[in-house]
């Protein structure tokens, strides 16, 4: 995928990297990275995998259309912190991930 990132990111992003709690998303973020992207952790115990996955499309669009707007590279890991229902709304997500990248950039 264009906008995943590798393997060997995703280990350093996760261990040895910030994290960010905003809402009930975790981010785990790493600005000295030289390409940038976005990986998830949804485990199974956050709901079936219609949800998971619908998550992770809607979070991947969000990515793509605040990432234009803003010029920080950064890899960036995300993890729901509470398990997912049909309520979560794209408004909900929407502001989770311009909170972040409010923080992110100040």
């Amino acid at each position: 995928m264009k906008n995943s990132i590798t393997n060997k990111d995703f280990k350093k992003v996760l261990f040895s990297s910030k994290s960010l709690h905003v809402r009930d998303l975790l981010f785990y973020y790493d600005n000295q990275q030289s390409s940038s992207g976005i990986s998830f952790i949804v485990s199974r115990k956050c709901g079936k995998a219609v949800l998971r996955n619908k998550f992770k499309r809607r979070c991947r669009s969000l990515y793509q259309k605040l990432y234009k707007n803003h010029s920080i590279k950064s890899a960036i890991i995300v993890k729901p912190l509470e398990p997912l229902d049909n309520n979560y709304s794209w408004n909900e997500l929407s502001r989770s991930f311009e909170l972040f990248y409010s923080k992110l950039s100040a």
